[in-house]
């Protein structure tokens, strides 16, 4: 056997091992959303705490989405840990122009760790008035269903430590957003529920976790994240290790990502691989066969075109456009991001180099300010 008959042999073996996973993601994804959401009414007061860092694009109009909620009794906290005065001003000219009488602003100036946004959930949460308190991501916005969704599917079991949502980008309005959303439509909302299905689920996703104060408490506070990077994959980690069950709610919350470029899409993807990569070692290396489209290009120019390598280059495209067809009628629901679709084998081009430039070095930017990330996790300040 030649050199470059056993590079064939295990592109053709990748390219199946990643086909078999795309079969299993199209099924989870596929069943997930078939599930049956009886929303109970709850009377219980909910704390929704909104860490800010800055005046997001869209700010505006993604709190006025809390504030409507159908629900009975809960308030909405934005928090700034060590603010400026243009912060607080921004903010506070935000809350007076919505007419939601339970919103409020705070500042607080802790040091718990390297991640400033843990410090910044630990002044705000030791102003809830609520013992049940949801945490989201500034960039999300919701419908009025949302709060009611989720304190239903909390509530209707009492191993449930922990309601945590999906999210999406529907309509993007830039190139970069439009990567971003079928990043997260195609690759990582599926690898969520292939995990839900096979193993369950061990983490929380920022865009939404609902959980108790108790509960919060009882893995360590806002202070055993602290330094971590991925502080809502270690306090779903925390809340499944101490035997709770995480559910992944029937809702999926928007995010918002207003004009990103390609540049910034780049970044932010590379920042979270390497989270990743830090935070599941082998689980990171092993998603690495899900990048099929690659490797079937890979396949031709090592091969050449023939029936074999077009056959797979066939399949993997197919399994793609299936996937993409599910997600939107699953998920998505807006025609505006099909045009987007065009993009897609480049998207997972640059996914796939995303996915190697992240095993070269640990330091990332976030929020303006530049970290290492160490091999716990953890990152610390540059």
């Amino acid at each position: 056997m030649t050199v470059i008959e056993f590079i064939e042999i295990c592109l053709a073996l990748l390219i199946i091992s990643g086909s078999a996973y795309w079969i299993i993601a199209i099924y989870s994804v596929n069943r997930f959303f078939k599930k049956t959401v009886h929303v109970a009414v709850s009377t219980e007061p909910v704390s929704i705490l909104k860490p800010l860092k800055g005046i997001d694009p869209g700010l505006e109009e993604n709190i006025r989405s809390f504030c409507r909620q159908e629900y009975p009794e809960y308030e909405v906290i934005l928090g700034f840990n060590g603010p400026d005065e243009k912060e607080l001003y921004e903010a506070g000219q935000i809350a007076e122009s919505i007419p939601f009488r339970n919103l409020s602003v705070i500042s607080s100036y802790n040091e718990l760790g390297s991640n400033q946004k843990v410090s910044n959930l630990q002044g705000i949460v030791e102003s809830a008035c609520s013992q049940l308190v949801v945490l989201s991501d500034s960039d999300m916005r919701v419908g009025t269903e949302y709060l009611k969704t989720i304190v239903s599917e909390y509530k209707s079991d009492k191993a449930v430590g922990m309601v945590t949502c999906l999210y999406k980008i529907s309509d993007p309005g830039s190139i970069g957003a439009a990567f971003e959303s079928l990043t997260i439509a195609l690759d990582f909302l599926p690898s969520v529920l292939v995990a839900e299905r096979l193993e369950g689920v061990t983490f929380g996703l920022g865009a939404s976790m609902i959980l108790s104060k108790k509960t919060l408490d009882e893995i360590g506070g806002f202070s055993a994240v602290a330094d971590f990077l991925a502080d809502d994959y270690q306090i779903g980690n925390r809340i499944s290790a101490k035997g709770l069950r995480i559910v992944i709610s029937q809702y999926v919350v928007e995010n918002i990502a207003g004009q990103m470029n390609f540049t910034e899409y780049f970044r932010h993807q590379l920042r979270w691989a390497k989270t990743v990569r830090a935070s599941r070692p082998m689980g990171f290396f092993g998603s690495g066969i899900t990048h099929v489209f690659p490797f079937a290009l890979i396949l031709i120019f090592v091969r050449g075109v023939d029936i074999v390598s077009m056959s797979l280059l066939g399949l993997t495209l197919s399994l793609r456009c299936l996937m993409s067809v599910v997600v939107y009628r699953k998920v998505i629901g807006s025609l505006s991001w099909f045009k987007w679709l065009i993009i897609l084998p480049v998207k997972d081009v640059t996914a796939f180099g995303i996915w190697l430039c992240a095993f070269a070095g640990s330091r990332i930017s976030w929020r303006g300010a530049k970290y290492e990330i160490l091999r716990s996790g953890k990152m610390r300040k540059v």
